[in-house]
């Protein structure tokens, strides 16, 4: 807990009765849980750019920041989660000057520890491949329209119809397909570090044991997906369901659809519900694919499993990792 007589050893502030939210400001005092709740909606933005900038300044400083989109995107989840956390936390503490102590808050996360999660995880390379498969997904449009085809097998033309493509506009959504097959899936195997006996290993996982092996895709997900939806927290969050049924029906929101359906399980169930009305497709099954869309045909897996693919992939893994668990290097 802090001490306020620390910040004022000589003449200690008068208690106030009126709560500091006049201006979005970090820079008060606040005594009581009712003051804190007046607090954080005109002060958020500027606790989420306080942690920003110290998490940024604490990864130059580790030696694992690089100015790229990724790490961008990655600094902005951590800040949003680190907030979030410091939101519940900090009620606990009053009184307390709430930059101060936020600044705290991270320092403390930071000299920790961090266990994996995917060490924790029912069945750690699933978690990996999720983990993985999710942070390019938030770095490359590419990754997240694929994700329609990970999760549910829908092809590009389903894809197009449920973003509001018009006919002619689905061709792009072939062209993101075509450049995950060719690149982007072997960029984030890469990424990951996954072997070709890990990725066997899921196969014939998913083989075995069909509906236990979507059951623990689901329950990843469930833990991965409000993570990486805070790499754009303030832009595309849920909708309730008639604001959906509206957005279809009036023809509008590609944007929205295409950032936020991918990377939210319960919208799409939503969705699902009142498709039939508006889509190709009257129905969404969640029904998780490991390989691109067409690659099996083209005879890729083969060759990755047959070559030896664990000193392929260890070779060319790229540098950088980012994960929930951030690492990013």
């Amino acid at each position: 807990m802090v001490n306020i007589d620390l910040f004022y050893p000589f003449n200690p502030p008068l208690r106030r009765t009126t709560v500091k939210t006049l201006i979005p400001s970090t820079n008060c005092v606040i005594y009581s849980p009712e003051e804190f709740k007046q607090f954080v909606p005109a002060n958020f933005s500027c606790l989420l750019e306080r942690s920003s900038s110290l998490i940024r300044r604490i990864l130059q400083d580790m030696g694992q920041w690089a100015d790229n989109t990724a790490h961008e995107k990655l600094l902005l989840r951590r800040s949003f989660d680190l907030v979030e956390r410091f939101i519940e936390y900090c009620p606990s503490q009053l009184p307390c000057w709430p930059a101060l102590l936020l600044d705290g808050f991270i320092f403390d996360f930071f000299g920790k520890p961090q266990t994996s999660k995917a060490s924790l995880a029912s069945n750690p390379i699933l978690y990996r491949f999720l983990d993985g498969l999710l942070n390019r997904a938030v770095v490359s449009r590419d990754a997240l329209i694929c994700l329609f085809y990970h999760f549910y097998g829908m092809k590009p033309v389903e894809v197009g119809f449920l973003l509001g493509l018009e006919e002619g506009q689905t061709q792009r959504i072939y062209k993101n397909f075509a450049r995950w097959r060719q690149k982007g899936w072997w960029q984030a195997v890469e990424e990951i570090g996954l072997t070709a006996q890990e990725l066997r290993f899921l196969e014939e996982n998913q083989v075995h044991n069909p509906e236990g092996f979507d059951e623990q895709v689901r329950g990843h997900l469930e833990t991965l997906l409000p993570f990486y939806r805070k790499s754009d927290p303030p832009y595309y969050p849920c909708l309730k369901d008639k604001a959906w049924h509206e957005m279809f029906n009036e023809g509008y929101g590609f944007d929205y659809r295409m950032w936020h359906i991918p990377l939210c399980l319960s919208c799409m169930n939503a969705i699902g519900n009142f498709g039939n009305a508006f889509l190709l497709k009257p129905e969404f099954t969640f029904n998780f694919h490991i390989s691109p869309h067409a690659l099996k045909e083209e005879g890729a897996v083969e060759k990755l499993r047959f070559v030896d693919g664990s000193d392929i992939l260890a070779s060319q893994r790229t540098a950088q990792r980012f994960s929930q668990d951030l690492q990013p290097a």
